[in-house]
């Protein structure tokens, strides 16, 4: 059992949101981009009339000044939820970066 523990490494954990953003059609395109550039995985989409909802999971690290960035990208017409959905691995490319190569 020492043996085990001796060679086990750590995992760096982030908390992940659910988040749903409410957009006029207009904006989709550039919140699409926003949410990718944030490392958020697109859920879904779905359009009801001018209106365009869009479903994702971000990185809270990921979402800190995320609604000045959406009203500015939407000119104030956008508007989004998020809520807690899982713990999941830090990116190692991530991790280096932050802390070093010795985590």
């Amino acid at each position: 059992m020492r043996d085990a523990l001796e060679k086990g490494s750590s995992l760096l954990l982030e908390p992940v949101m659910d988040v749903e953003v409410t957009t006029p059609d207009e904006y989709q395109g550039d919140i699409l981009g926003d949410l990718n550039r944030r490392r958020g995985q697109i859920s879904g989409m779905e359009s009801k009339g001018a209106a365009c909802t869009l479903k994702a999971t971000v990185p809270l690290a990921e979402m800190f000044g995320y609604m000045t960035a959406l009203r500015t990208i939407s000119s104030g017409r956008a508007s989004f939820t998020m809520e807690p959905a899982s713990f999941e691995p830090v990116p190692q490319a991530i991790v280096d970066q932050k802390f070093g190569e010795s985590v």
